[in-house]
């Protein structure tokens, strides 16, 4: 895995909007073959040394674990360590692409493929304790490309080929499917702000961001911005894999394939962004996850194929400045992070390593940013694990 100091170049926001043809990087077929030879889960029963004395017990949350074998999984850390929970676990088919979890914790939804390549959007209610159950509720899914829920349940599903974003609904025990309305070229990812009154959706094709307001599953959502994000001279247009906002909602972070992060900031009057900052990790560096910590000093990204969390420290007026040491090393297994998420306090970061089908532990300074790990790894619950969602436990 890449644990070698990396030069990272960062740079303000450029005036010129020249966009180029970009090409896009899909991990369907690599993630079909890795699942049909994976023979066991990494790191069995997940008992490990701990190398830093384990936390104090976590505030009431869940956290919940897709994996592309179907497998979606709870865990907890309410004793200070992060383990699974018995019987916290419900399977669908494989192979699972697309996860969210609502923000109130009372259900998710997935999107698998089946092997003519046909996907199934399916919903799980979240109970007590973290138990989870499988619904009858289901409906076919052009090529989904990203998933988001809101805090007022809409589902968002964006399809990667025809250039739509859809909203869907449970109401009633039912699936209501709501308008569908054009984004930029291969939308890629979704995430819905705070309240729901806003969603923003990462265009893989142009390297825009598609901005709507949002108001119920019946309305069709409106658009309020295109945002390109900065092209610098000599660069092609930005392969949007993964956007996501800060818990303030106040900032917005966007990882590239070919090793590109940019930050930007939201307006608190109408949600459209601005002020957008680069910084390039590596041109070999797929990045994949990107997280905000809970306070907001710093944001997160790794490499999916190479291994290692690059951390940046935000200043003030925008700028994303490394943070020494970084990135952190991910260990010399095959296999880099697909899923990061923290606890509620910022003192600790869940990775999930997909190749080792495994949820590894990173301690942070909350002062510094620094990030190490514990030694502490369990398994991620199924084969491949991917996304990771934290949800309050009710």
């Amino acid at each position: 895995m890449r644990c070698e100091p990396h030069e990272v170049v960062v740079r303000p926001e450029e005036t010129s909007k020249t966009l180029r043809k970009n090409r896009w990087k899909t991990n369907f077929p690599a993630a079909a073959a890795l699942l049909a030879t994976s023979l066991a889960v990494a790191c069995g029963s997940g008992q490990s040394v701990s190398q830093n004395p384990p936390p104090p017990p976590g505030a009431s949350q869940l956290f919940l674990v897709a994996n592309a074998s179907g497998n979606v999984a709870g865990f907890t850390d309410s004793s200070g360590k992060f383990t699974a929970i018995p019987g916290s676990t419900v399977m669908f088919p494989p192979l699972l692409t697309e996860f969210a979890a609502a923000p109130s914790g009372t259900f998710l939804a997935t999107a698998s493929a089946n092997q003519q390549g046909q996907f199934t959007l399916r919903i799980a209610n979240i109970g007590a304790g973290g138990a989870l159950t499988s619904t009858q509720l289901s409906t076919p899914s052009a090529n989904p490309g990203g998933l988001a829920i809101s805090s007022q349940g809409l589902i968002a599903v964006t399809d990667s080929i025809n250039s739509t974003v859809q909203l869907m609904q449970v109401q009633n025990n039912m699936l209501v499917q709501g308008p569908s309305t054009l984004t930029g070229p291969i939308p890629q990812d979704a995430v819905f702000s705070a309240d729901g009154s806003r969603l923003y959706v990462g265009n893989n094709g142009n390297g825009s961001v598609s901005v709507f307001s949002i108001s119920n599953v019946a309305s069709m959502p409106q658009l309020v911005q295109t945002a390109h994000l900065p092209v610098a001279a000599g660069e092609f247009t930005p392969g949007i894999v993964r956007v996501t906002l800060s818990s303030s909602g106040m900032r917005f972070a966007a990882t590239t394939f070919d090793g590109r992060l940019f930050v930007g900031t939201i307006s608190a009057m109408d949600g459209t962004l601005s002020g957008f900052t680069e910084a390039v990790v590596g041109a070999m560096a797929n990045l994949e996850e990107v997280v905000f910590d809970p306070a907001e000093k710093n944001v997160y990204t790794a490499d999916q194929d190479h291994g290692g969390i690059f951390g940046f420290t935000l200043g003030a007026g925008g700028t994303v400045t490394p943070l020494p040491g970084s990135p952190f090393s991910t260990g010399n297994l095959p296999g880099g992070p697909t899923g990061m998420a923290f606890n509620s306090a910022g003192d600790r970061l869940y990775v999930v390593i997909g190749a080792q089908s495994a949820v590894f532990t990173f301690s942070r300074d909350t002062n510094t940013g620094q990030l190490a790990f514990t030694g502490d790894a369990v398994s991620s619950g199924g084969l491949i694990g991917g996304r990771i969602a934290r949800v309050p436990e009710h």
